[in-house]
């Protein structure tokens, strides 16, 4: 094992993850020196300064070890940096939560920062709450109502921010936290959407062969797009495109809602072309009430879900690509998603058939692009659209995209390999090849594909298994269990849209930070590092 190779190249990664610290450093200093009267929340600049230093420490001490290090990065020492370096990313990633106080378990800490670099958007924030009489703090309650007999017992981490003359909370939960930490979030989940191992290509030489294979471990979906023959360059395109997407947004919400603060468009744009969902409001998207903000939302989530090597190939003037069996049947699935939603919701609460297709479409297309951010609460619709929702999660996006779930080209595959296999057995000498429009899908990606289902399958099962024995009801079980593994981060029950994952037990949540790594990795890269197998020198 090459470990100051490995070394050498974490060094200067972190580097570059110092220089991301920065951002959130400069508007934390802002807020506190120059607009400190315009923005009561708590300063963290002491906790990211700090953050930024054991960054920088860290960066220095690996460069220093590997600086003498020759070789060549092999497939092995790739699997292995690519565990490394996500770990490693959500470790310094949640010290600036950490050392600013605003979550004051470390575990809480990590498991913010693992979810917003997988995109995942599940949070740890929630509101303390307090005596109405005694103005003590209390333990907040969370009822499941189909479970009446089980409450959730936990304290809130974020205190509200007050007026200083009457005592009057002015902004509580999330809205309490942070401008920094909240711009921190977001921005964790835009790096983590395209992959912070691509933009680490994408600034740094080429790596050989074990750059292309860093980039094939991160890169989601069964078949890897390359744009160009250099990785570095794949990497450096990739990233432009997703910049351009993201300005893009920026600039569409707030040219449609006069009242949007540049702030939250940030932040919006950041989170949503990501797929991510983390907001910096308590409602999410329902606090803008504006039906404009509702569909650029939505538009952009489509954007990030579609395969981003489509967006080249059309612009190459390939408009054929354009016809690939898995973008059609994505859009397919979506709308079929928001309209079977939608009809679920007319007449239910007084739902209008406008009203039931704005929200409903909304909230499909959330879940199976996992962006996870909501508009209504949909814990309270009708079980058959929260089954339909729940499916959704495992549909995903395409390969390519910043998407979670499965992803449609695996179902297309599934759906071939079976529809050949049924077709062999009246016709047993025909020769099939499997095919997703021109590119064809050898016997090894097809197993590899059928592999993949069987080991989501073990881990929804396994997790839903593991947080029931924790103390958690099975509906919130299974629903969190597959919000968590396919990188969603809103689920149903007590972790449903309006509510946090505190209620989690420490074992569950570090058992739940572990599995959004393994939905983003997609399972194989963690699992590869968990054989004894890959430690032996043969």
């Amino acid at each position: 094992m090459l470990g100051r190779i490995i070394c050498q190249i974490l060094g200067r990664y972190l580097t570059y993850l110092t220089i991301a610290l920065c951002f959130p450093l400069l508007l934390a200093l802002y807020d506190q020196y120059i607009a400190f009267e315009a923005h009561l929340q708590p300063f963290a600049t002491g906790g990211i300064v700090a953050a930024t230093v054991v960054s920088l420490v860290a960066s220095i001490t690996l460069s220093s070890i590997g600086r003498s290090a020759k070789g060549t990065l092999l497939r092995r020492e790739a699997i292995l940096l690519v565990v490394l370096i996500w770990f490693a990313t959500a470790f310094v990633s949640a010290l600036p939560f950490y050392f600013s106080n605003t979550l004051r378990s470390f575990s809480d800490a990590y498991f913010e920062a693992m979810s917003g670099l997988t995109t995942t958007g599940a949070s740890m924030l929630s509101a303390k709450a307090y005596n109405p009489e005694t103005g003590d703090e209390v333990m907040v309650h969370v009822t499941n109502p189909h479970v009446p007999d089980k409450t959730y017992v936990y304290w809130g981490t974020v205190p509200p921010v007050r007026d200083r003359h009457n005592g009057l909370i002015l902004y509580s939960g999330i809205e309490a936290v942070s401008r920094s930490l909240l711009l921190w979030r977001s921005l964790l989940q835009w790096m983590g959407g395209m992959g912070i191992v691509v933009i680490f290509l994408a600034v740094l030489p080429v790596l050989g062969v074990g750059g292309k294979f860093l980039y094939q471990m991160e890169a989601t979906g069964p078949i890897k797009d390359e744009i160009s023959p250099r990785v570095q360059d794949t990497a450096s395109r990739l990233w432009k495109l997703y910049l351009g997407l993201t300005i893009a947004e920026m600039c569409l919400l707030v040219m449609t809602n006069a009242s949007m603060p540049w702030f939250d468009a940030v932040c919006i744009a950041l989170s949503n072309i990501s797929t991510g969902g983390f907001s910096v409001r308590n409602d999410s998207i329902a606090s803008y009430h504006s039906q404009a903000t509702e569909w650029v939302v939505l538009l952009f989530m489509l954007f990030g879900s579609i395969n981003f090597s489509l967006y080249f190939q059309v612009a190459k003037m390939k408009l054929f690509k354009a016809f690939a069996p898995d973008f059609w049947l994505f859009l397919a699935i979506a709308a079929t998603g928001a309209i079977v939603v939608s009809l679920f919701l007319v007449g239910q609460d007084q739902h209008s058939w406008g009203e039931a297709f704005r929200q409903g479409s909304f909230q499909a297309l959330s879940m199976q692009t996992s962006t996870g951010f909501v508009t209504a609460n949909y814990d309270r619709w009708p079980f058959t659209a929260q089954m339909f929702m729940l499916l959704l999660m495992f549909v995903g996006g395409m390969s390519g995209s910043t998407a979670g779930g499965i992803k449609i080209s695996r179902f297309y595959i599934l759906y071939k390999i079976v529809l050949n296999r049924l077709e062999s057995l009246y016709r047993p000498d025909s020769v099939r090849k499997l095919r997703i429009g021109s590119a064809e899908v050898d016997d090894k990606n097809a197993l590899t594909v059928l592999a993949f289902f069987c080991i989501v399958a073990f881990f929804v099962i396994i997790g839903t298994a593991s947080l029931v024995l924790d103390g958690i009801d099975p509906e919130t079980s299974l629903g969190l269990a597959a919000s968590l593994l396919n990188n969603v981060g809103v689920a149903f029950r007590a972790a449903g849209p309006t509510d946090s994952l505190c209620f989690l037990p420490t074992l569950s949540k570090w058992l739940a930070t572990i599995w959004m790594l393994l939905g983003r990795l997609e399972y194989y890269v963690v699992l590869l590092v968990l054989l004894p197998q890959f430690w032996r020198n043969e």
